[in-house]
């Protein structure tokens, strides 16, 4: 008799223990349904998903770095252009009112000038007139020829004296007249050349004025010399 077994037994060897899987053909296997979750029963819950994160691109920080310098400049640059232009404008106003200061000054000197040569003209007149006088007075009371002699030297240094005068008035009048020109425009001309005229200028009326004062001895010594 042959073994329930054996090779040839169409069952086979048993499985091993436990639920059975096995089951008929064309049967569907079923698993019995998991018991659903309780809250918290899970404690590996996915996170949801952060939200993209903008990285700010290199060239963009190096063109705004770029755009801060170029601004940091320009400010600067107009800072300092506004400074200088308040000196400047500062120097022109001083400048301006030296100028003006100085005209004025040249204008009443000026004045002085004109009214001084016409007393010298009107002295050299009544001057002229004295010594005519004087030498009528003599020849008639029949003086010697020194009186005379002394009469004529004292018109000539009167003459010559007032002449110095003339002369040194008019040079002095006619610097003035231009300077007067030049200040009137002074912009238009150098600023030390100006104050180099102006020198000039007032050395030529410093000499008429010494003229003057020579004149005015003359006439006080009379024909004491």
């Amino acid at each position: 008799m042959t073994s329930a077994t054996g090779p040839h037994d169409p069952i086979g060897p048993p499985r091993p223990g436990g639920s059975s899987s096995w089951a008929p053909s064309g049967a569907t296997t079923t698993h019995p349904a998991e018991p659903p979750a309780t809250p918290g029963e899970h404690a590996h819950v996915a996170p949801p998903p952060a939200p993209p994160r903008h990285r700010r691109r290199p060239w963009a920080v190096i063109a705004l770095s770029v755009l801060l310098v170029l601004v940091t400049a320009l400010s600067a640059y107009l800072w300092v252009r506004t400074v200088r232009y308040e000196e400047y404008a500062q120097d022109v106003e001083d400048q301006g009112r030296a100028i003006g200061s100085d005209l004025a000054t040249l204008r009443s000197q000026h004045e002085g000038t004109l009214a001084e040569l016409a007393a010298v003209n009107e002295q050299l007149t009544t001057a002229q007139g004295r010594i005519t006088e004087l030498a009528d007075e003599k020849a008639q009371v029949g003086d010697d020829r020194e009186v005379q002699r002394q009469l004529v030297d004292y018109q000539a240094r009167i003459s010559q004296a007032a002449a110095n005068v003339a002369s040194a008035l008019s040079t002095c009048i006619d610097a003035q007249n231009q300077l007067i020109t030049y200040l009137g425009n002074a912009a238009a001309y150098d600023p030390a050349d100006l104050e180099r005229f102006k020198g000039d200028v007032q050395g030529v009326c410093a000499t008429a004025t010494e003229a003057n004062t020579e004149l005015q001895r003359q006439l006080a010594a009379g024909t004491r010399g």
